[in-house]
């Protein structure tokens, strides 16, 4: 109900999908929730609320990510757009999946533009939506991309699976772990590349 509700304009629930560009980083994590639970919360939803979505989602292309990990927002939004049959925008993907690659520093860990921040955002964003792109540009490594060296999805697991191992560690034995970086307030975030990892 809550997911027709966000795309609904009657709905007093409805995003402020056309005001704001932090709506770009919102309908991101709504796409990632699409493309981690395709068949079982994308399929369901009826045809006005699907297409509702993809008019959202296309308008966003309004919205000119900075070239940190922004461009990972656009890369989602649009590779779900090619998961479910609407027409998607090449080249926001592709890019946005060039200029990750060249921002690895190295041990599992991804700089967040052209600057290293030593912070949770390879947690939040980087690793887990870097990974799931992939994931639909190659059919989990099976197939080549347009533009993306055929080896990518397998290195990008292996890095994140580098980076689990490091994430894991700064858990402490009571559970805790360290508090650093910027976007602290939501530093449980942090843990969504073990969950992927595990899943």
């Amino acid at each position: 109900k809550g997911y027709a509700q966000v795309v609904d304009s009657t709905s007093s629930d409805y995003f402020l999908w056309r005001k704001e560009g932090q709506t770009l980083v919102d309908a991101a994590f709504v796409a990632e929730s699409f493309l981690r639970g395709y068949k079982a919360l994308w399929m369901p939803l009826d045809t006005i609320t699907k297409q509702r979505y993809i008019k959202e989602f296309t308008q966003l292309r309004r919205v000119d990510p900075p070239n940190t990990n922004w461009l990972l927002f656009s890369a989602t939004i649009e590779c779900f757009l090619r998961k479910a049959g609407a027409k998607s925008d090449s080249y926001r993907i592709s890019s946005a999946l060039r200029k990750i690659e060249e921002w690895y520093v190295g041990d599992g860990w991804y700089s967040d533009g052209p600057n290293f921040a030593f912070d949770y955002y390879n947690s939040f964003v980087i690793q887990p939506m870097y990974v799931e792109c992939l994931e639909v540009l190659t059919n989990n490594g099976k197939t080549k991309a347009y533009n993306i060296p055929d080896s990518s999805y397998n290195l990008a697991m292996n890095r994140m699976q580098r980076f689990g191992v490091i994430l894991e560690r700064f858990v402490s034995p009571e559970g805790t772990f360290p508090v650093f970086g910027r976007s602290i307030t939501y530093r449980t975030g942090c843990l969504q590349p073990l969950a992927l990892l595990a899943w």
